[in-house]
């Protein structure tokens, strides 16, 4: 028979199971937003929207940048601490995400401490001081310092980016209290160890902000002082430094071009896998995508956020399949939708919303970065004044179409004797990235054995055979659906009882 309930012992060995089956393990970590697979509709119509688990609330009372450190899997944090007294020490954490070791690495350093980076091997995190850079050897969970690099003094908030193999970095003297916005600005550049090329690259007038990107390449984006300016973003790639100068200029953009209306309302940026892309948030225009070489104005192919929405945040993931836009809403607006960066891919994206007490109402500027291999977005919020934030960890998979297995019957259940499975996976929408196969588990008592996969046919039909034990019992298999690109996993828990075959009758025998 088939049985639709199991007991609880047998519901723990589901869930191991089907992580097992999908690689990956079921139960949400704190801090960890999960949303229901297929709550996007393939169809086209206008999703609903997906409210966040709780967040981990970090410690920090400010923010300015986060980095991830795909090495050693941690995603690290710059801010500052608040004391009840009114003092603050700057705190640089690194949260582990995966692997094992300790759960956070930490160091107190000096307040004001703003801006992240790490070398891409994980060897080293840099953190922004208001008269040098900090800097830092980890080994899994341990910050040691090292000796700090020289930089001028910052006042506004330092940014720091680790791209083609140097460290850049913002800094901003103020002229008078809370005068950020007069005065000289510059990027910097650190020297390598090999020596060479340290010294200031960039001048400007404005607030400036950095992106790096895949090969090199540089993202300077001024803020816009009135609404009346117009800032020019410049597009550099690193060079070897041989003639001098350590970036190769590219392109830029002015986002008024005839000179009328506001400027660049600068907020985010971000460079796709190939770096043919560069987004832009601009708190005015939304989401602008830029060619990644050249800053020439593209078309936009993403479903932008809801109307009104206050866009803060973009990311595009290393692996090249995901693109997230992150905002400021009111109410249950969605804050943050994550889309396949294939635009191609007719799918309405995943909407999440964060309107809770101990999850934060609004993505911050510059609060998300995806995990190296695109499986996690982190997406950094805070509340309406700005003074606590949380860190939420999405499942990039949660945005997959939906997949079901459906139909499944079967013929007797008769102990040592063959026995036949049929069933049907249905594929929301999308079609397959590559051919599907359904994986078999057997449960017999303590016995448990794979079975050979199963191949699906064009309709999405399939068929298992099997030889059942040879005594009579319970017996249970489960059908799987390891997902593809696009698509979500699924599984299915067949149940039967099986009974003993009929005892013969021996020739000649009475009736």
């Amino acid at each position: 028979m088939l049985g639709n309930t199991l007991g609880r012992g047998a519901r723990l060995t589901a869930v191991l199971l089907a992580g097992a089956l999908a690689g990956t393990v079921l139960t949400a970590a704190p801090g960890t937003a999960l949303a229901a697979p297929g709550a996007a509709d393939p169809g086209g119509v206008t999703t609903a929207v997906v409210p966040s688990g709780p967040g981990m609330e970090l410690p920090a009372a400010s923010f300015t940048q986060m980095a991830v450190d795909e090495a050693s899997r941690r995603v690290w944090l710059a801010g500052d601490r608040a004391y009840p007294d009114g003092s603050r020490d700057g705190e640089l954490v690194g949260i582990l995400y995966g692997g094992a070791g300790r759960a956070t690495a930490s160091a107190q350093l000096a307040a004001p401490l703003s801006g992240v980076a790490v070398e891409p091997d994980g060897s080293k995190v840099y953190a922004g001081q208001s008269d040098h850079i900090a800097t830092f050897q980890h080994d899994r969970g341990s910050l040691d310092p090292l000796d700090p690099i020289a930089a001028p003094a910052d006042d506004c908030g330092r940014e720091l980016v680790h791209t083609g193999g140097r460290l850049f970095f913002t800094s901003r003297p103020s002229v008078s209290p809370g005068g950020c916005a007069d005065g000289l600005g510059s990027v910097g550049v650190a020297a390598r160890a090999e020596g060479g090329g340290a010294g200031e690259v960039f001048y400007s007038g404005a607030p400036l902000h950095l992106e790096g990107g895949p090969g090199g390449l540089l993202v300077i984006a001024p803020e816009r002082p009135t609404p009346l300016d117009d800032p020019d973003l410049g597009i550099y790639r690193v060079t070897d430094g041989a003639d001098g100068q350590p970036l190769e200029f590219l392109g830029e953009r002015r986002f008024t071009e005839d000179g009328t209306g506001p400027g660049m309302d600068f907020r985010d940026a971000d460079f796709s896998a190939d770096g043919s892309v560069l987004a832009v948030a601009d708190a005015g225009r939304g989401t602008v995508l830029l060619g990644g070489q050249d800053a020439r104005f593209l078309e936009n192919p993403y479903t932008p956020l809801p109307q009104g929405v206050a866009p803060t945040a973009v990311a595009f993931s290393p692996d090249g399949k995901w693109f997230a836009q992150g905002g400021a809403a009111s109410g249950d607006e969605a804050d943050l939708t994550l889309a396949f960066a294939d635009a191609s891919i007719e799918r309405q994206p995943l909407r999440i919303s964060f309107e809770d007490e101990a999850a934060g109402h609004r993505v911050v500027p510059r609060g998300m970065e995806f995990s190296g291999d695109g499986e996690q977005l982190f997406v950094v919020t805070s509340d309406h004044e700005g003074t606590r934030f949380w860190l939420h960890t999405i499942q990039t998979r949660e945005a997959l179409a939906a997949s079901r297995i459906v139909d499944v019957t079967h013929g007797p259940t008769v102990a040592g004797e063959q026995f036949r499975v049929t069933g049907r996976l249905d594929l929301d929408g999308l079609a397959p990235t590559g051919t599907p196969r359904i994986t078999v588990q057997r449960l017999n008592g303590a016995e448990f054995s794979d079975l050979p996969p199963l191949p699906v046919a064009e309709d999405g039909t399939f068929v298992l055979e099997d030889v059942l034990p040879g005594e009579a019992g319970n017996v249970q298999y489960v059908l799987g659906y390891a997902g593809d690109e696009v698509h979500y996993r699924a599984e299915y828990w067949l149940v039967v009882d099986t009974v003993e075959a009929p005892s013969p009758v021996a020739r000649g025998g009475r009736r």
